[in-house]
């Protein structure tokens, strides 16, 4: 039987899907990381997974609307909104996901 998530994400892997199940019962911020492996890797080229650091916040060369996909997935399966200023200043993988967890953080803290 599929749901609303399933159907969302059909690009993902159950294990994403799963995850990000799993993130919207518990808001546990250690979810962040997969869901946001797992999103990047239905938009890389050939499923790529996403390397563990990046120089650029497009490195696989994406085209801007498949770029906005994916953030738009990334804001629906942690329930965020990512505003275009913060997502201007981006530069690595890893201030990707600081500002992430910082959002997370934020709505865990006013849960």
């Amino acid at each position: 039987m599929t749901d609303e998530l399933d159907d969302k994400f059909c690009g993902c892997r159950p294990e994403t899907i799963a995850a990000i199940r799993a993130y919207r019962e518990t808001r546990n911020p250690e979810l962040v990381a997969p869901i946001f492996q797992g999103i990047v890797e239905k938009y890389s080229p050939e499923g790529r997974p996403a390397p563990p650091s990046w120089n650029s916040p497009n490195p696989f060369g994406l085209e801007s609307l498949t770029l906005m996909e994916m953030v738009l997935d990334i804001q629906d399966a942690l329930q965020i909104v990512l505003l275009d200023a913060e997502l201007k200043q981006l530069q690595t993988i890893e201030q990707a996901m600081n500002l992430l967890m910082q959002k997370v953080t934020a709505l865990r803290g006013r849960a």
